[in-house]
């Protein structure tokens, strides 16, 4: 069953139990009344979890095997500030500075366990940071870490990663290894069935990490 399957299907559920809650609210008769109201929110509760749940799971992208989920080009402005150029699978841009002399690219996987899933999980690009080699810059100087995923106002995959109430579900981290910035670099991330792996492209970010 694939993530896209699964989403629809939380979402059907949700619309299915907000029909039955709102035959139950609205039901006459003043027996049972309590209980009936009761289990009518209840239904509403569930009906609001599987919609919002439904929803996270169709911002997740699927990808194959190895294929390129991000495209990073730096230029240097000046001593360990860059401006990177982010271009994800879908050519989305995103335009950022980057401090330090390193970066690292994470995202948010999700995967159906259990049913025959095989293969690839489905992903969301987290955010991208910087980093210096100093330990003495790491401590005291800026740093900069951007968030790449829309926020909401409650982080439902958080929810799936740090509980097992959906064992269909199984969220993580996967963060490529950190790689060294240099002006003119280029770099592509691809995602594997095992993690991210980040490579370098171009000259200018063969040379940067075959001196670092």
């Amino acid at each position: 069953m694939s993530i896209l399957i699964l989403s629809i299907v939380f979402i059907l559920v949700a619309l299915f139990t907000l029909i039955g809650a709102l035959k139950t609210l609205i039901s006459a008769g003043w027996f049972l009344k309590w209980l009936k109201g009761t289990g009518g929110l209840a239904l509403v509760l569930i009906t609001v979890i599987g919609a919002a749940l439904g929803y996270e799971l169709l911002t997740f992208y699927k990808s194959d095997e190895g294929k390129v989920i991000a495209t990073l080009t730096f230029d240097r402005t000046s001593e360990q500030e860059f401006n990177l150029e982010l271009v994800d699978a879908n050519g989305k841009v995103k335009r950022l500075q980057v401090l330090g002399d390193q970066w690292q690219l994470d995202v948010r996987l999700v995967k159906v366990s259990g049913l025959g899933e095989i293969g690839q999980p489905s992903y969301k690009l987290d955010r991208i940071s910087g980093r210096y080699l100093s330990l003495e810059q790491e401590k005291h100087d800026q740093r900069s870490v951007h968030d790449l995923s829309q926020a909401t106002p409650f982080d439902l995959w958080q929810v799936i990663a740090r509980t097992s109430w959906l064992p269909l579900l199984k969220a993580s981290y996967g963060s490529a290894a950190f790689m060294p910035m240099a002006d003119g670099a280029i770099y592509q991330v691809r995602l594997f069935q095992k993690g991210l792996l980040a490579e370098a492209v171009n000259d200018h970010a063969k040379q940067a990490s075959d001196n670092w």
